[in-house]
């Protein structure tokens, strides 16, 4: 049966080549799109994360935005105290430096 199927392929070479041919172009003119498809689909999914995360720091901003418009008095003493070291009159600031 082997033999028999070995000749009819030999006798059946020009269809033969011109499928495999076929094929080779398919896979050439496919191939690059699906590899840019999982590249994009990569970049998406990154692209993603990164959105969330801005939605969160966007949410932090907003919050920090309504208590400075409110003149919360505490959160404000806390943006003198940490961002400008700033001391009420009396107060004494101590600075350790750890190595």
């Amino acid at each position: 049966m082997t033999q028999e199927l070995t000749d009819a392929l030999l006798k059946n070479k020009k269809p033969l080549l011109l499928a495999l041919a076929a094929a080779a172009v398919v896979i050439l003119f496919l191939g690059g799109s699906f590899v840019s498809l999982a590249h994009n689909k990569l970049e998406l999914r990154k692209l993603t994360r990164q959105s969330a995360q801005l939605d969160k720091e966007h949410d932090e901003l907003l919050a920090q935005k309504d208590l400075l418009e409110k003149e919360d008095s505490a959160y404000l003493e806390h943006i003198a105290r940490t961002e400008y070291h700033l001391v009420k009159p009396g107060e004494t600031e101590f600075r350790f430096h750890v190595k």
